[in-house]
């Protein structure tokens, strides 16, 4: 199980994280209603090279599309240095290079997803299924939320 606060895994029987002991709750990878379609994918699962970690985004990415899926929350993590790790950044630069490409909707780093404000009030508008889903990934720099086209 991955706790949704620190992207940490822990043990599938624990009831709180043992990293950050936040509350753990089994959900499934993908939600959907009539309006969204959510997925996390955890690339940072196995501390994989930053090369694996991309790839297994552009597929996790590409199979989200094909299932109609409209919002997709990727755990690449933060990195122990302090001021991000390498599978984040090279992650966040994939994801520039396809906001530009107009592959992708939208791109919101976690450390400025708000639910109050900026480009996380108007996701949560878009789609306010999402607000009971995401409330974890506020402010939080280990994930990047992508809105898919």
């Amino acid at each position: 199980m991955i706790c949704d606060v620190c992207g940490n895994e822990t043990d599938a029987g624990d009831s709180t994280c043992r990293f950050c002991d936040s509350p753990l709750k089994p959900e499934p990878d993908t939600v959907k209603s009539d309006d969204v379609a959510h997925r996390i994918v955890n690339i940072e699962r196995g501390r994989p090279l930053v090369e694996t970690a991309l790839r297994k985004m552009d597929n996790e990415l590409e199979r989200a599309r094909t299932e109609r899926v409209r919002v997709v929350t990727l755990i690449h993590g933060y990195g122990s240095s302090g001021k991000g790790g390498k599978i984040r950044t090279e992650c966040r630069k994939v994801l520039d290079y396809q906001l530009q490409q107009q592959k992708i909707n939208a791109v919101i780093p976690g450390e400025t997803f708000r639910k109050r404000n900026g480009s996380g009030k108007a996701l949560m508008q878009r789609y306010p299924q999402l607000e009971r889903i995401c409330s974890a990934d506020f402010a939080n720099p280990g994930i990047t939320i992508v809105v898919l086209r």
